[in-house]
């Protein structure tokens, strides 16, 4: 009788923590893989070049393969990239990527507050070279 009393309140906390882990997780690696597209923008690189001049395109699709290695799917419409930014009120010279993600919990029925989605947005600088 007791054990059918705690096991929802239990159930709660232990989904519930998963659940915020994997959003802090999440948010985690979207901000590695915003700061390792910004870098591959700045230096040059292979995988962010077209005929040895930044191309966008390969820039998102770095962004993409990059997220994926940490199983975090991302939509190339939802990265903006500026290869000229200025960044926390520096002067431009700098690669600015900005990711934003909705992050959906895999049990909306029993956690109400993440039901929605929860909206995160990442950005990261890099110098340019």
């Amino acid at each position: 009788m007791e054990f059918a009393l705690v096991l929802p309140v239990f159930l709660l906390m232990l989904f519930g923590t998963i659940e915020f882990c994997r959003l802090f997780w999440t948010t985690h690696a979207l901000h590695d893989v915003a700061i390792a597209t910004a870098r591959c923008m700045g230096v040059p690189q292979l995988e962010c070049e077209a005929d040895g001049v930044y191309s966008a395109p390969e820039v998102k699709a770095f962004a993409k393969e990059t997220a994926a290695g940490w199983f975090v799917t991302i939509d190339p419409a939802s990265l903006q990239l500026d290869h000229d930014a200025a960044c926390h009120g520096l002067a431009a010279g700098f690669s600015r990527v900005e990711i934003t993600h909705q992050f959906a919990t895999v049990l909306p029925a029993l956690l109400t507050s993440l039901a929605g989605g929860t909206d995160l947005k990442v950005e990261a600088c890099y110098t340019n070279h």
